[in-house]
């Protein structure tokens, strides 16, 4: 039986973050704060009669929560650095400072748009490509799902053959010289994954697309030098 009174507090934990603020510190403060008494409340609103059912819930809540604030926000700070996927929520020796048409500077000359460098960008793939990939292996030994395994193998598919061409157009080393992710990506796929991307990758160096208003094009000054437009 579900606890109406901790359900509630998960409910207002959640919504605790909407509140407005004056500054990203206290911001940053609410979201944590919300998200502990959610994690808490989801804890006790199924503690005690199942407190293994409320211990998986207040888990998976904690992890998703922790896992929004590194994807979008720059709520995760520890011992005064800020950790986070996007350039733009990261400290400034991560790459905080976003690179203009104008400018020089670049804090990460291999990310992906200037959203990611590519070490993270390269991590998110092989994270993708293995769910595409264990989609597919169970459809292989369950026969189940034919649609959902189709649709994840086009999508690697797709991701290889765009990522790949995206890297040879604007001459990057093959992955962006994430080797290991790159590594991991084809042995999760016997090999398509890399055949797709190095079959794309050379298609790319022969006949490049760039275009000036590419997010590559437009985050990185050593590509708008190498390539005037």
């Amino acid at each position: 039986m579900i606890n109406p009174v901790f359900a509630t507090t998960t409910i207002v934990g959640l919504a605790l973050p909407m509140l407005p603020t004056k500054s990203p510190h206290a911001e940053r403060r609410l979201y944590w704060a919300g998200s502990l008494m959610a994690t808490v409340s989801a804890f006790l609103a199924l503690f005690p009669p199942n407190w293994q059912g409320g211990l998986v819930i207040a888990g998976v809540l904690a992890g998703g929560l922790s896992l929004r604030a590194y994807m979008n926000t720059p709520y995760i700070r520890i011992r005064g650095r800020t950790y986070a996927f996007n350039l733009s929520d990261s400290e400034p020796g991560d790459g905080s400072r976003r690179p203009t048409p104008q400018s020089d500077y670049d804090p990460a000359p291999d990310s992906y748009g200037g959203i990611a460098n590519a070490t993270k960008a390269w991590w998110l793939l092989v994270v993708i490509v293995i769910a595409g990939a264990l989609m597919v292996a169970l459809f292989a030994v369950s026969g189940e799902g034919p649609w959902f395994a189709g649709g994840a193998a086009m999508a690697v598919a797709i991701v290889a053959i765009g990522i790949g061409h995206q890297d040879g157009s604007w001459e990057f080393h093959v992955a962006r010289g994430q080797l290991v992710q790159f590594a991991i990506a084809g042995v999760a796929t016997l090999g398509a994954f890399s055949v797709l991307y190095y079959c794309a990758y050379s298609a790319g160096r022969r006949w490049p697309l760039r275009p000036a208003r590419s997010a590559d094009y437009q985050a990185h000054p050593h590509l708008r030098k190498k390539f005037p437009n």
